[in-house]
């Protein structure tokens, strides 16, 4: 059982890295291909989707984009530590769904804060149009922390529902109580 939990945790951290080398590379690929002021536009799907570039000083999906600095960087304190406490609160689950999520948050936060460091504000390329919505521009790492937020809650919300199976069926979550028939009845 632990080599499980070394071998997610290396799947976390690959899920991390591919997550931050993707991000990084669309984003190279779409400042050099594009004008970075909101004007260039190339529809990829009809008026649904399509490719664009705007810089985004704020935090993700431009919130805090015109606003204070210091409200944006507690924004994103705040968001690192909660992540943070998730992960130490489960990280010796051994879950490759959990471990995955992580890699995929922490991949996309890494993703955006290397751009925040090293240029002053994120490439955001993705835009998504319905109707008369236009939601905001955005990148494959705030794609990756969202979907990395939805395996997370989709972990949390099959968590219970385990432990509740477990219970009613008499098993027990750690593997070291195996027990051979005879063992248990001399016990008792």
């Amino acid at each position: 059982m632990r080599s499980r939990r070394y071998l997610y945790d290396l799947v976390m951290i690959l899920a991390g890295a591919i997550t931050i080398g993707f991000d990084q590379w669309s984003k190279a690929a779409i400042r050099q291909r594009f004008p970075c002021d909101g004007t260039g536009y190339t529809p990829l799907f009809g008026q649904y989707f399509g490719l664009t570039c705007d810089y985004n000083t704020g935090a993700a999906f431009s919130i805090f984009n015109q606003g204070n600095k210091a409200l944006l960087f507690l924004f994103i304190g705040l968001a690192l530590a909660v992540v943070i406490w998730l992960y130490i609160r489960f990280a010796s689950q051994p879950s490759l769904l959990l471990k995955i999520s992580f890699g995929m948050i922490l991949g996309g936060a890494a993703g955006n804060l290397i751009d925040r460091f090293r240029l002053g504000y994120v490439t955001d390329f993705l835009l998504f149009t319905v109707k008369s919505f236009v939601w905001p521009v955005f990148n494959l790492a705030d794609s990756a922390i969202c979907i990395g937020i939805f395996l997370l809650m989709l972990y949390l919300w099959r968590r219970p529902g385990q432990a509740k199976r477990s219970s009613v069926t008499g098993a027990t979550n750690s593997p070291t109580t195996k027990e051979k028939p005879a063992e248990h009845t001399s016990t008792q």
